[in-house]
């Protein structure tokens, strides 16, 4: 048989199973209120915001002839990521929902980003099924390309997450989390970068709160945000050209659970460990000294970040705040290495010796930063913990310098600090 023949003999058989499957929704009746169409919104506010590169995705619409699209969760600075019915669904199981990550065409910083992370996903999701941490990594279920007016977006396809490590937060008292459930959820994640660094052979280059998501402990919840969205949808900003830019519907309430599974996302700036790696990664203030420096950079960049985001879930603030660019003044290197002076002492000459920066920050006989003066007096490991005392605090403080650490060899990797007496206290306990 000719295989268009068998294509459709297929197609004829599984016809009248079609009706099976679930139907995709009408057009939704509601009205949504108007956004001000001279105001900036979600993705067009990210850096380097072209609306040409970007996807004009519309709620309803279906892509790959499978996912209905029924509402926005989120957006970065060359995607867009949207709430999908899965049509192959079979009607006697519950609504299968996903969520679907739509590629800008064109990265504004390289051209091969979306197949990048395509790659790496694709490591990420086949290396070792068996590992543990495979479970705290988020993983592909389907991926495929299509085309708009001339331009190729690549669609990636995932398990829908609850939300990110800075909400979840504000779900405490204090918006932090407490020492005994940041334990649990600690070892998650380092289970997860154990799989990353010890299997895949990949570095994250991008950990931060941002990027560690909750698991969705009841899928109901999605299903209940679709409706809600179909009948009261949320404003919207209708652009002159029929570009609509939706607001994102993510925020899912107060979970019934206190502690859940986390998972590590977001792997587009991920890059292989088994070569040399250098240049420009991580969010400013999660940055390792050796990346500052440009003296190249290994699986131990994700350890200094990792070290450096436990202030913003155990202390409800960052630890580098006061270089960090979102307070309204620009981010400063100096003052970076300053403040990470203070808390180490003077960096070892060998680090610096490797930079290809170094010049720009210290003194060319390596002995000082060129202006000694900005380094802060009480800036101490010490000093910077409020919301953990006594015993637990010294064991914390004994945990954190094993991650922050000037030398990138000299960090403790994943599997290492598993082990590590703060993380198992309160186990013993129990």
């Amino acid at each position: 048989m000719h295989p268009s023949q068998t294509v459709a003999f297929r197609n004829r058989i599984m016809a009248p199973l079609s009706i099976l499957k679930y139907r995709p929704w009408p057009p939704s009746p509601a009205v949504a209120p108007r956004l001000d169409a001279n105001q900036r919104f979600e993705e067009e506010n990210t850096p380097y915001y072209d609306p040409a590169r970007f996807y004009p995705a519309r709620l309803g619409s279906i892509l790959n002839g499978r996912y209905q699209i029924v509402t926005k969760i989120g957006y970065g600075s060359s995607s867009t990521i949207w709430l999908a019915r899965d049509l192959n669904q079979w009607r006697c199981f519950r609504e299968k929902y996903v969520a679907m990550k739509i590629h800008a065409s064109g990265h504004h910083e390289r051209a091969d980003a979306a197949q990048n992370e395509l790659d790496i996903l694709r490591r990420v999701s086949r290396t070792n099924p068996q590992h543990q941490g495979w479970h705290f990594n988020r993983h592909l279920l389907d991926t495929f390309a299509f085309e708009y007016c001339s331009r190729t977006h690549l669609a990636l396809v995932f398990e829908p997450l609850r939300e990110p490590l800075w909400i979840y937060r504000g779900r405490f008292t204090g918006d932090v989390i407490p020492p005994s459930i940041l334990k649990i959820l600690l070892q998650m994640i380092l289970q997860g970068l154990d799989y990353l660094h010890s299997e895949c052979r990949i570095i994250h280059t991008d950990l931060k709160p941002d990027n560690i998501m909750v698991k969705i402990e009841d899928p109901s919840i999605l299903d209940q945000s679709a409706k809600d969205e179909y009948e009261n949808p949320l404003p919207q900003k209708v652009c002159p050209d029929g570009r609509v830019i939706y607001l994102s519907r993510n925020n899912y309430g107060l979970s019934p659970k206190t502690t859940g599974m986390i998972t590590i996302t977001d792997f587009d700036r991920s890059v292989p460990g088994e070569r040399p790696n250098n240049g420009c990664i991580q969010a400013e203030i999660y940055r390792a000294p050796e990346v500052i420096l440009d003296a190249g950079f290994s699986y131990s960049a994700d350890i200094w970040s990792l070290g450096v985001l436990l202030w913003d879930l155990l202390e409800g603030r960052k630890l580098f705040k006061d270089t960090d660019p979102l307070q309204g003044q620009g981010y400063n290197e100096q003052g970076h290495l300053a403040h990470i002076t203070a808390l180490l002492g003077p960096p070892p000459k060998d680090l610096l010796s490797r930079g290809k920066r170094t010049r720009l920050f210290y003194t060319s006989d390596l002995e000082g930063l060129r202006s000694p003066a900005s380094v802060p007096t009480n800036f101490t490991f010490e000093n910077v913990l409020s919301n953990i005392r006594g015993e637990d605090k010294v064991l914390f403080i004994r945990f954190i310098k094993r991650l922050i650490k000037w030398r990138p060899e000299e960090r403790s990797t994943a599997k290492e600090l598993l082990h590590d007496p703060w993380l198992l206290t309160d186990l013993d306990e129990n």
